[in-house]
């Protein structure tokens, strides 16, 4: 039976915690509260079990919808098979010649085919996640002109005196136009003319005439399925988002079982909507029509630039409670979760992930790019944590590589750091649909890690995902342990008189986190230490002091809040920090103290922003408040914790609290092993080490750290993560963990060596003997450069150290290795360093087997050199990286299998401590 418990922080979150428990099959109820342990010595520790929320999610593309039972049930068996815990159904454009197979969105078919799917993953334990909407954006062939999205037209034209004036708006919607003197006199012109038109005659003087219109985005469903094509909803528009969910909702009411709704990025073009002039007067306090002028970038900086923060501010509000929030309550009156990407959007990140019951963020390119930032990442996760929100979610993988050419290894890679940066529930973008009868390599999408069961990497992809499912049963069981609140001066960024609306995606983070204080507050707590969420202007307002000197959120307690380097501020924000200070709490601002509210409130003389200034910087010179230019010197005069000794070492974290203990997930980030005593900032009397990749858990070498804090023995390769979990109070009873120590030299593991194909295709290739290792590219035999798949290394090997352990490093290995010694599996290695212990060894004869699955980079070059037409989608079909068409005809080799050398190092036979 599958059981989690889901502990759940404030009365508000009831409901969520509720519908989270429902569906999860065999789920436990509601703790309470925590029992009290009658004895300090602990049972042993083990994992979490695991459940279908802990295990990761993939994203399964329909293409066309052209499915059906049998390979819905054939595929749902493979993907529970290798570990997948759900699907998130999402029904794009089709494949050709397969017309015939398409079921149109949404019609009595597709019910049909999601109903079964619904039902055999309730049969395997799985769960099922829909969008409302075929491919992006949400629309489709009920939406009508009146509700589809719209764009400002917002134009100028210099109008001599005793010239007339013309403009017929033919294909757009006039709302306002204003007339305007040199000396700032206006008339409204808007009704000179007939219906959507304007005829006036300029009086003496020279005037510039300003009009407001709007028409369509031009905004359609993207990459829809059969069925869902149309124009996408007005994201702005309350009563274009309420028609669509009433239509939809309609066909969901037939789809019991499906957990949540999701959302994918915000991709919605408009930035206006009819009511959009009356929604700005009632939420900014006056008439956007008077100042059609600084809208349109004329006037004085400092107004223009005033004008359109208010603008955007307007944008941000209609997107959180037009769009966000009215999604979140449908959803949850159809009995289900909400699942939504803020990102992409003209809004505040934080507010819009903190709406929806999983927030998610995502990966978008390769490793090294600014789309997968950890500090980018972290928006999603801080949002949960200050909402109280349990689950974060994650896009994984996307074009984390060219197709065919992401390794486990890279993909492990993205995992890690998205789990540092507080992710708990992978979805990996991810598999697409493909029938049986399908050529080689199926149907893929365009934008995808392909995995899927024609992938080769496929076999070794359970491993993977026991690994993140360790990860996430722990990660799903515990609590958020950071210290800091890192305010986000969204106002700041809005405040500017360049353009009108401002995106806020994970792929343009120059316009509004790198180079600005609030990136570069990130980045220096990031790397000394300090465990921090962003928090914004509404996240701070559900913020209260607890009374003894923490800041209490719905989701936990914080030890300060730091204000960056901030310009415009609203007064509620800084009279909420006021409240702090004077209540005993920790608030320290780097830099300058803000200017003035944001926006034109900010042009008024306001006495209240005066009084409130005033008493932060009394509350400063008294020492009760922080403030410096050196952000590290500040936070240690406030005394705020920071793990500088991980740091120091080169180590990442995430820190959470699990039952009365404290959890580190650690990750060496340097080139190099690390074999060091580190401190962490958490006093404990015992601690265990739980490898997740492993699955091995031991009791931690420990004693007095250096810092004042408690220090453990930490053994890490390059690029290994592993869990500590720390207590003051109670003792583990684990094994003593399994430390290395070299007690001789490596030997180096002489041939022959015998390379076997054993799975994959074209074909398999002859076997070859060679007196090391070799990539299996290396060979002459063409078969093998385009061969794509598994094959099996073999060698006999002696052991005068047969009693004792060993350590085997395979050396460079192209793809994952299954090891094999005597006939008995040991275990499957990802990513470099390739090494694992061995024990009990006979003395001499011990065969040992390696089997090493590549990618399918060579055999998708074959293809194509071959004319072999593969690529056989409708829509964007298929492109690489760059977005332009796949050709793979020119690629090099790319090298595969086992290149050694294969080593053995003998280890110590007892763990003994190292002093």
């Amino acid at each position: 039976m599958v059981q989690t418990i889901i502990s759940v922080h404030g009365a508000g979150w009831i409901k969520l915690a509720f519908l989270l428990i429902a569906t999860i099959p065999g789920a436990l109820p509601l703790v309470a509260a925590e029992t009290e342990l009658s004895t300090p010595i602990a049972d042993k520790v083990s994992w979490p079990t695991a459940t279908q929320t802990s295990r990761p999610w993939t994203r399964w593309w329909w293409h066309g919808s052209a499915v059906d039972d049998n390979n819905l049930s054939r595929l749902l068996e493979e993907y529970q098979k290798v570990g997948l815990g759900g699907v998130e159904i999402t029904c794009i454009y089709g494949v050709k010649g397969n017309e015939e197979r398409n079921r149109e969105y949404r019609s009595d078919e597709w019910v049909d085919a999601v109903q079964h799917t619904l039902s055999e993953a309730k049969r395997l334990g799985m769960g099922v996640d829909l969008p409302a909407g075929s491919g992006w954006r949400m629309g489709g062939p009920g939406v009508t002109q009146e509700d589809a999205n719209n764009r400002l037209e917002l134009d100028k034209t210099k109008v001599a005196g005793g010239k007339t004036f013309h403009r017929a708006f033919d294909r757009s919607t006039l709302q306002k136009a204003i007339a305007q003197n040199a000396e700032g006199r206006q008339i409204d012109i808007t009704n000179r003319g007939s219906t959507n038109e304007i005829q006036w005659e300029a009086p003496e003087g020279d005037w510039t005439v300003y009009t407001l219109a709007y028409r369509w985005a031009g905004d359609r469903v993207k990459r829809p399925g059969p069925g869902g094509e149309g124009l996408n909803i007005n994201p702005y528009s309350k009563k274009s988002v309420s028609n669509f969910l009433e239509q939809f909702g309609k066909t969901l009411d037939r789809l019991p079982g499906v957990r949540a709704q999701f959302h994918d990025s915000f991709e919605y073009e408009g930035d206006w909507q009819p009511n959009f002039l009356q929604e700005f007067a009632d939420r900014r306090g006056y008439r956007l029509e008077q100042f059609l002028p600084a809208l349109a970038g004329d006037g004085q900086s400092d107004t223009v630039a005033r004008v359109k923060c208010d603008y955007r501010e307007t944008l941000s509000d209609m997107v959180l409670e037009n769009l966000v929030v009215p999604w979140v309550n449908w959803a949850h009156e159809h009995g289900q979760l909400s699942r939504n990407q803020s990102h992409g959007s003209p809004a505040n990140w934080l507010d819009l992930y903190a709406a929806c019951d999983i927030p998610e963020t995502e990966s978008f390119g390769r490793l090294h790019g600014d789309d997968a930032d950890q500090l980018v990442l972290k928006f999603a996760s801080s949002a949960a944590n200050v909402a109280g929100h349990p689950l974060v979610s994650a896009e994984s993988a996307t074009w984390l590589n060219e197709h065919f050419q992401t390794t486990l290894a890279q993909v492990k890679q993205i995992i890690d750091r998205q789990i540092l940066a507080g992710v708990n529930h992978i979805f990996y973008h991810g598999t697409a649909y493909s029938p049986e009868d399908a050529e080689w390599p199926g149907w893929l999408f365009y934008a995808s890690t392909q995995l899927n069961p024609q992938n080769p990497i496929w076999r070794d992809f359970s491993t993977l995902n026991t690994y993140v499912t360790r990860c996430q049963s722990v990660l799903q069981n515990s609590k958020p342990s950071n210290d800091v609140l890192l305010y986000w001066p969204i106002h700041d960024a809005w405040q500017n008189t360049k353009g009108l609306r401002m995106e806020i995606r994970v792929h343009n983070g120059g316009d509004w986190f790198y180079g600005r204080p609030l990136g570069d507050a990130a980045k220096i707590l990031h790397e000394n230490g300090f465990a921090f969420d962003y928090v914004s202007d509404r996240g701070l307002a559900t913020s209260r002091p607890d009374g003894a000197g923490q800041l209490q959120t719905r989701g936990g307690n914080y030890d300060v809040v730091v204000v960056p380097q901030t310009h415009f501020m609203p007064l509620a924000t800084l009279k909420k920090l006021v409240d702090f200070i004077e209540a005993g709490s920790k608030v320290v601002f780097w830099g300058e103290l803000p200017d003035s509210p944001p926006g034109m409130k900010g042009k008024i003389n306001n006495k209240e922003w005066k009084i409130a200034i005033q008493r932060v910087r009394e509350a400063i010179a008294k020492g009760q408040s922080f403030a410096g230019d050196d952000l590290i010197e500040t936070l240690q005069q406030a005394k705020v914790r920071s793990e500088s000794d991980l740091t120091r070492h080169g180590i990442d974290f995430l820190r959470k609290s699990w039952e009365r203990d404290v959890i580190y997930y650690l990750k060496n980030n340097n080139e190099t092993s690390i074999d060091e005593w580190v401190s962490i900032g958490s006093d404990f009397s015992s601690a265990i080490f739980m490898d997740p990749l492993s699955g091995k858990i031991g009791l931690a070498e420990t004693r007095s750290g250096n810092t004042g804090y408690s220090a453990v023995h930490l053994q890490l390769a390059s690029g290994q993560t592993i869990f500590v979990r720390a207590s003051a109070e109670q003792t583990f009873t684990n094994e003593t963990w399994s430390y290395q120590k070299a007690s001789g030299e490596a030997v180096e593991l002489h041939g022959p060596w015998l390379t076997e194909f054993i799975a994959g295709g074209p074909e398999l290739p002859e076997q070859f003997e060679t007196p090391h290792p070799m990539a299996w590219t290396e060979v002459s035999d063409d078969a093998a450069k385009n061969f794509a798949g598994t094959a099996t290394y073999s060698t006999e090997l002696d052991c005068p150290n047969s009693k004792g352990r060993s350590l085997l490093d395979l050396g460079v290995v192209h793809g994952s290795a299954r090891v094999f010694v005597n006939d008995k599996y040991i275990a499957t290695l990802l990513a470099p360093p390739y090494v694992l212990e061995l024990s009990n060894l006979q003395d001499t004869g011990n065969r040992l087997e390696i089997e090493v699955t590549g990618v399918a980079a060579n055999r998708i070059r074959d293809l194509d050199r071959r004319g072999v037409e593969w690529r056989i989608f409708d829509d964007i079909n298929l492109v690489n990286i760059d977005y332009k068409p796949f050709d793979a005809t020119n690629w090099p080799i790319v090298p595969q299998g086992l290149a050694g050398p294969v080593t053995l190092t003998p280890l110590i036979t007892t763990n003994e401590p190292t002093k």
